[in-house]
């Protein structure tokens, strides 16, 4: 088996590879891991500094339609030029883009076949690349945050709702709160707007992914909420969650690695028969 490796915005591959060799303990001898940096400079993840030298790096920084497609891009090319892999491991910002690759291909090219199955890491949501974008600005008069959708130029998302409330709406979970945290940071650049991806979300969408997932989940995790909404657009028949006591990090206990090898190599066992 062949992974490619995905890892979290703030870090580098070379962390991941250090975070992953208590997980790889519990896994095939012969299994490949193939590890990938993104190629944009971040600032480093909560308390990362302290333990791994940088450089820090993310796929993308804002979730902006350029910069998420250009990650979206660099993965893909890689997967073309240098796989085929059975699967994908991918931490946080890493998972996020890979469950994005997997569901987009999966509609706009099924016979492309990216990954065999996937093995979701504190995942953050996928983007849906097709369903236009939430215009998100900060009137200079009353300093309150407005969101304007922005219809996509396709058919299928021309008649959304125009009644949704879009400060609150589901899939925009999370880039509301990090586009207020970052005010001041956006200011400082002269910037008070953007136009952001909409997420997926299973109260909104079925089924996108179809291939075997594996789903590692902290309980502590401020986006564990992510981690389960990325199973629930998950096929239930090939997909396996693993809870931890931890946040945003991969599990330590030796059993919960354990159950998540057994998790994953149960995955693998799946795409046999697919």
């Amino acid at each position: 088996m062949r992974f490619l490796c995905l890892h979290g915005h703030g870090t580098n591959s070379q962390i991941l590879e250090s975070q992953l060799e208590p997980l790889r303990a519990h896994l095939p001898t012969d299994w490949e891991f193939d590890f990938l940096d993104g190629e944009m400079e971040a600032e480093p993840a909560t308390g990362i500094d302290q333990i791994f030298p940088g450089p820090y790096l993310c796929y993308h920084g804002e979730p902006v339609p350029g910069d998420v497609w250009n990650a979206y891009n660099l993965i893909l090319d890689v997967v073309r030029d240098e796989g085929p892999f059975d699967g994908v491991i991918a931490f946080s910002q890493g998972a996020a883009v890979a469950a994005t690759i997997i569901a987009h291909e999966a509609k706009s090219n099924p016979e492309a076949d990216v990954f065999r199955l996937a093995v979701f890491l504190s995942a953050t949501m996928p983007f849906d690349m097709e369903a236009g974008t939430l215009k998100l600005a900060y009137d200079g008069h009353v300093d309150t945050l407005e969101a304007k959708y922005q219809r996509p130029t396709n058919t299928e998302h021309s008649k959304m709702d125009e009644s949704v409330n879009w400060l609150e709406d589901c899939r925009t979970a999370g880039v509301i709160q990090e586009f207020k945290a970052r005010r001041a940071h956006l200011l400082s650049s002269g910037q008070q707007s953007m136009e952001v991806l909409l997420r997926y979300h299973p109260s909104i969408h079925d089924v996108k992914i179809g291939i075997p997932t594996v789903h590692v989940i902290g309980e502590k995790d401020n986006y564990a909420d992510h981690g389960r909404n990325l199973a629930g657009i998950c096929d239930p028949k090939v997909s396996r969650v693993v809870t931890h006591e931890g946040g945003h990090q991969l599990p330590r206990d030796v059993r919960i690695l354990a159950k998540t090898a057994e998790a994953i190599q149960w995955a693998v066992d799946r795409t046999l028969f697919l």
